[in-house]
């Protein structure tokens, strides 16, 4: 009995198959888009008609737009798994220095579009108004530091008796900020993201006054080059989130969220020797972009509502919570 079987037609087939919708999706994710299993898996849930939803919305975020009639269709997600590459940073100087790691801004920048671009993309083929309540994280890896992966993940709505716009709009709003934003006559129009990766090498110079026991190293002081960088690996943020705003032409960006990544490093050489102290500031901002529906618009005043925790313990554990609204 040979000890290997040659493969049927229908295997080869069914191989040759495999081999065609994989070279598809790789040329489909190289030029921004979705794979082919994506596509398809979409494509059969709008023919089906969507019976059975899927959605990360929580229990009061679908009660909510159940009543004003949105209609969830679908958890729809966009990825990304970026290779960073190589950008020297260390300088060995006398004298201070600062840059940005532009290599390493572009990336984050471009990876994040690449999750939030499949995210639309996969929103457009439900024929979605739009996607609430994304939640847009970034990963590194520990086996991998050169590699960072940015994921979006929402669920796709279609609002009543509104036409479709040219492109699904993305908000990282929560079900209940998309309604009292609605309420107030704006509307979302997109995720906007800002990044800058920042260095400082404070040179061996400062770097001798701040270690040693003489001079400047034994009083309080600020370190000058570290704050300034903080500032500036601010505004490079800001400003690039600011343009993409512009871009999409919204009046603002709301709920945004800021992180603000810092890490010292400290290193030294034998020959010549000396000691270096710099910093690595990583700034990341992103928010919703928003578009005022009509010139004209009324606010609703809010009513003021109490709200109490019952802390005693239920049948099963659980706590209450009674509200009480100003009639």
């Amino acid at each position: 009995m040979p000890l290997w079987k040659r493969p049927s037609p229908e295997e080869k087939q069914r191989r040759l198959e495999e081999q065609r919708e994989a070279e598809e999706s790789r040329q489909a994710l190289e030029a921004g888009g979705l794979p082919l299993k994506a596509r398809v898996r979409l494509n059969e849930e709008m023919s089906a008609g969507h019976p059975l939803f899927t959605s990360d919305l929580s229990t009061n975020e679908f009660l909510l737009t159940r009543q004003l009639g949105y209609q969830p269709l679908s958890q729809v997600m966009g990825s990304s798994i970026y290779h960073v590459g190589w950008q020297y940073a260390r300088r060995y100087t006398w004298n201070t220095s600062a840059n940005e790691l532009i290599t390493l801004s572009q990336a984050h920048q471009h990876a994040a579009q690449l999750a939030l671009g499949r995210l639309q993309q996969e929103a457009a083929l439900l024929r979605a108004h739009g996607v609430i309540g994304v939640r847009f994280t970034q990963r590194r890896y520990e086996w991998g530091s050169h590699l960072l992966e940015y994921t979006a993940i929402g669920t796709a709505i279609r609002l009543p008796q509104s036409p479709l716009g040219a492109q699904p709009f993305i908000s990282d709003l929560s079900g209940q900020e998309f309604w009292t934003l609605l309420q107030a006559g704006y509307y979302p129009t997109g995720v906007v993201t800002g990044y800058c990766s920042y260095y400082v090498s404070l040179g061996s110079r400062m770097t001798q006054q701040l270690k040693g026991w003489w001079g400047v190293g034994g009083v309080n002081q600020e370190i000058v080059p570290f704050a300034q960088a903080v500032y500036t690996a601010r505004h490079l943020a800001m400003t690039r989130a600011d343009a993409m705003g512009k871009n999409l032409q919204a009046v603002g960006i709301v709920g945004m969220h800021i992180e603000n990544e810092r890490n010292v490093i400290e290193y030294e050489t034998d020959n010549p020797s000396a000691k270096y102290l710099d910093l690595f500031m990583h700034f990341a901002v992103t928010g919703t972009a928003i578009v005022a529906r009509k010139k004209e618009h009324h606010i609703p005043s809010l009513k003021p509502t109490l709200t109490l925790t019952d802390l005693r313990p239920g049948y099963y554990g659980q706590n209450r919570e009674l509200t009480f609204n100003e009639e």
